[in-house]
């Protein structure tokens, strides 16, 4: 049953969903507090109170922004580790060499950093990331749409 399940997958359009997901990682890696920071300037205009909660000054705004990012980072981050150490460990250093270093590495570097053929190389690289993409449940099925994560 699970062996037909997994035959009606469309490999490229989970292919598509895993690399958004690898994109996701490296934009909640590279981000920093300082691009969410208000500008502070100085305001000299009267703000009457509003008691209905609906104003927010700048840096309130900022505040709730930045609280929401980091929110949605740690969530992202914790799903996608428990997903991605169900790998083995040589799939790991090859998603990391080929997608989430800062300056991810060629795939023949990668084959001769870990001394095996470029053949090899791309049979266990795909393999990882059909894995994580069904860990993540970002896998796309015949017919259906990709799924926003």
């Amino acid at each position: 049953m699970i062996v037909d399940i997994l035959k009606n997958i469309d490999g490229k359009a989970t292919q598509k969903a895993i690399e958004k997901v690898l994109r996701q990682y490296r934009t909640y890696q590279l981000t920093t507090p300082e691009d969410l920071l208000p500008t502070i300037t100085a305001n000299y205009t009267l703000n009457m109170p509003s008691y209905s909660g609906g104003f927010h000054s700048k840096v309130e705004e900022a505040a709730i922004r930045n609280v929401e990012h980091y929110q949605k980072a740690k969530a992202f981050f914790e799903r996608f580790n428990r997903a991605f150490y169900k790998l083995t460990q040589k799939e790991r250093q090859i998603i990391v060499m080929a997608c989430l270093e800062e300056t991810p590495m060629f795939n023949y570097q990668i084959s001769k950093k870990l001394h095996i053929s470029e053949r090899t190389f791309y049979r266990i690289k795909a393999q990882a990331l059909y894995k994580l993409a069904l860990a993540l449940h970002v896998e796309v099925y015949e017919g259906d749409e990709v799924r926003s994560q």
